[in-house]
């Protein structure tokens, strides 16, 4: 078992401690110095302004998150939509057929499932598919 590098902070609003605190707030954060990362545990009171700020930047982030998420469900059909029409209407070219269906194929996967990104592996199948790698020279 790996000892972990845990380092408390006092806020310097409300001075709070272990045993005079309502919040404990738990981060991670990397070491200038040697680029490890560490957990960082601050305590605050429940009206520490530190805390209420944290508070509110954080709601706000989530909020934020919440919205562009909605949007992105919106949106992404009517865009891979515009991609399919904009790639039917163009001029069928050998040479960018490939680079086009490989594209269409990532989208539409990505758009199957938008809460996962299309992994690594999933990405080679569709791209070796596409582009399928040289013969190997015989062995004579």
């Amino acid at each position: 078992m790996s000892d972990r590098d845990t380092r408390e902070e006092v806020c310097p609003d409300c001075l709070a401690g272990e045993h005079d605190s309502d919040t404990r707030i738990l981060s991670v954060c990397k070491d200038p110095k040697t680029g490890d990362y560490f957990t960082s545990v601050t305590w605050h009171t429940n009206d520490c302004p530190a805390y209420t700020v944290d508070k509110i930047l954080l709601e706000d982030s989530i909020r934020r998150a919440k919205e562009k998420t909605a949007w992105m469900k919106r949106a992404l059909p009517a865009a891979q939509g515009r991609l399919k029409a904009a790639a039917v209407a163009v001029e069928p070219d050998e040479c960018a057929a490939p680079f086009v269906a490989a594209l269409l194929e990532v989208v539409e996967q990505q758009a199957a499932d938008v809460g996962v990104f299309v992994t690594p592996e999933r990405l080679t199948e569709i791209l070796e598919k596409h582009f399928p790698p040289p013969d190997e020279p015989s062995q004579a």
